[in-house]
């Protein structure tokens, strides 16, 4: 954190470069489209499918695929089914350009079938948008009691993606936001090691620039299949034991303790 956080201090040196650079690859990069299709459905029959249910960004909204079916949460719900011969049930609400802040929101209002599995794509946005690493922290701490509150299915959170492989960054803004993702997703990674049915899932160690979309930032269709793989491998075993008939009631709203005071280390404002 501490090593992190001197780079990111050095690259504010360059904040006028970086936001010129920034600039020119927003007005440079192509605007992809959410993906079309059916934002729900199931993978096998059989009565009662176990719900995977994908909530965040545009990851989730299949930005980087044509259709739905070839986005991360179908491709998961079809591994998961392969895997465990279970009927899995999939949905998706997504949305393009969320940020921590957007999904607490949207949450707060999402009705439907009690999920076996929620799947959570969040931080792109908060890195680009420079996002404060306090208010993240905070912000995340309030994610999670919104989402236990909701569910009380286990919670992955995808990491950040390595901001810094994005081969169509321009340097120094791929090594600056590169810093940034990563500062961020060790706030993921503390509350998957600290909270109980909270797990993080590593994106960078194993990342294949090849494999995005278009605009060299999403994830493709193949890329989508890989990372399912790898869900699917990592957290099949939480799915095992899901039976909507005996999940229990969500736990009522806490104060859970922020994320930011279970660090020893010096926060920026």
């Amino acid at each position: 954190m501490l090593r992190l956080t001197f780079l990111w201090t050095l690259c504010l040196f360059l904040a006028p470069l970086l936001l010129l650079q920034g600039r020119l690859v927003r007005a440079r990069t192509p605007l992809l489209p959410v993906a079309s299709g059916p934002t729900q459905g199931h993978e096998g029959a059989g009565p009662s499918p176990n719900l995977v249910l994908g909530l965040g960004d545009s990851v989730i909204a299949g930005v980087g695929v044509d259709q739905v079916d070839a986005g991360l949460t179908r491709q998961l719900a079809l591994q998961l089914h392969l895997k465990l011969d279970q009927p899995i049930a999939w949905q998706v609400e997504g949305r393009n350009g969320d940020r921590v802040r957007d999904l607490i929101v949207r949450l707060r209002q999402l009705r439907g079938d009690e999920p076996a599995l929620l799947l959570i794509s969040i931080g792109v946005n908060d890195v680009s948008h420079l996002t404060s690493l306090t208010r993240w922290q905070w912000e995340v701490t309030q994610l999670i009691s919104e989402l236990k509150s909701f569910s009380a299915a286990p919670i992955v959170f995808l990491g950040i993606p390595p901001m810094g492989a994005f081969t169509t960054l321009p340097q120094p803004l791929r090594f600056a936001l590169g810093v940034r993702a990563q500062l961020l997703d060790q706030t993921l990674q503390r509350a998957a090691k600290l909270l109980k049915g909270v797990y993080w899932f590593d994106t960078a160690s194993e990342f294949q620039a090849q494999y995005l979309a278009s605009d060299g930032y999403h994830p493709g269709p193949r890329a989508c299949e890989l990372l399912a793989a790898r869900l699917a491998l990592q957290f099949g075993h939480l799915m095992l034991s899901a039976d909507p008939a005996l999940t229990p009631a969500p736990e009522p709203k806490q104060a859970p303790k922020p994320l930011a005071a279970w660090s020893d280390h010096t926060q920026e404002p």
